[in-house]
């Protein structure tokens, strides 16, 4: 009895260790031009479930496929600024397969999150460690093809200042209002050096810029957690800026290369959305033990 006591104690504060779980936890294209398939098929529409009765009116952030069932966003797309806290998995929906973002066709899937993750240290006032990964319960076959969606993968290695990338989204326009269709823009990765000048100490470690410092071309509101790519590898993911496609105010993305390991490493086990299924699963396998000694 006393064995199967300290076991379940055990298992309990395994769940409940920091180190053993993944850490848990609305945006911004101006001038941008119609998304084809071939260079968005990573690209996904992240949701809030009660507001996407009408299919597609409930978009809130962009975000990359991964993996087979692994989406990278802005951990600030996580996070209900209005209620102070992190949403819950079950708050999310998120749409592959479509360039319109209400359209439903065969090639579309339509997933449930079974978990979230996020930095602790991410703040909503610096921005600092803005990335999340969301995992979904009806992603891709693993192995599989798909003809309109695909994961991307990660930037391994740092990208040069000066180079043209594609930011994408159906975020804010020029004409001030979210995008019906995917569009996609070319932008410039901005040294680090001159982005510090332009924004100071706002510019933390794992953010880089890119944008055009003439202004005219950005990514705007709506676009957040999407992603900023480089010959076909995911180098940024659209965090924040001052205003959209300013002069001399090029947008700041999280910098995925810096971030590399932390996102690899999250696998989906132990989240804290999933923790009351933990603790109900632990307690039921403790109540059978038991009853067995």
């Amino acid at each position: 009895m006393h064995g199967v006591y300290y076991l379940c104690i055990w298992l309990f504060m395994l769940a409940a260790t920091p180190g053993a779980r993944s850490q848990l936890p609305e945006s911004r294209i101006i001038n941008g031009t119609v998304a084809s398939v071939a260079e968005t098929k990573h690209l996904v529409s992240i949701r809030l479930r009660s507001n996407d009765k009408n299919f597609g009116s409930g978009h809130i952030c962009g975000g990359s496929l991964i993996g087979p069932n692994k989406v990278l966003t802005a951990a600030h797309c996580l996070y209900n600024t209005s209620k102070k806290r992190y949403r819950k998995a079950k708050e999310f929906v998120v749409v592959m397969g479509t360039l319109n973002r209400y359209e439903r066709n065969n090639n579309t899937i339509v997933s449930y999150v079974s978990s979230i993750a996020y930095m602790n240290t991410f703040s909503t006032d610096s921005m600092r460690d803005d990335v999340g990964v969301m995992f979904l319960t009806n992603g891709l076959a693993v192995n599989g093809s798909h003809p309109t969606i695909a994961p991307i993968q990660l930037a391994s290695e740092v990208t040069p200042a000066g180079v043209t990338c594609q930011v994408s989204g159906w975020g804010r326009t020029e004409q001030s209002s979210l995008s019906n269709v995917l569009l996609t823009a070319n932008v410039s990765t901005i040294r680090h050096k001159t982005c510090s000048r332009i924004y100071g100490g706002g510019l933390l470690p794992g953010m880089l810029c890119a944008g055009r410092l003439r202004g005219g071309t950005d990514s705007c509101q709506g676009d957040s957690g999407g992603p900023l790519v480089y010959e076909d590898r995911l180098i940024g993911v659209v965090s924040w800026g001052y205003g959209c496609a300013e002069p001399g105010l090029p947008g700041v993305y999280a910098d995925v290369q810096y971030y590399q390991q932390w996102i690899e490493e999250r696998n989906g086990s132990f989240s804290l959305s999933a923790v009351p299924q933990i603790w109900l699963w632990l307690g039921s396998a403790c109540y059978w033990l038991w009853s067995r000694d």
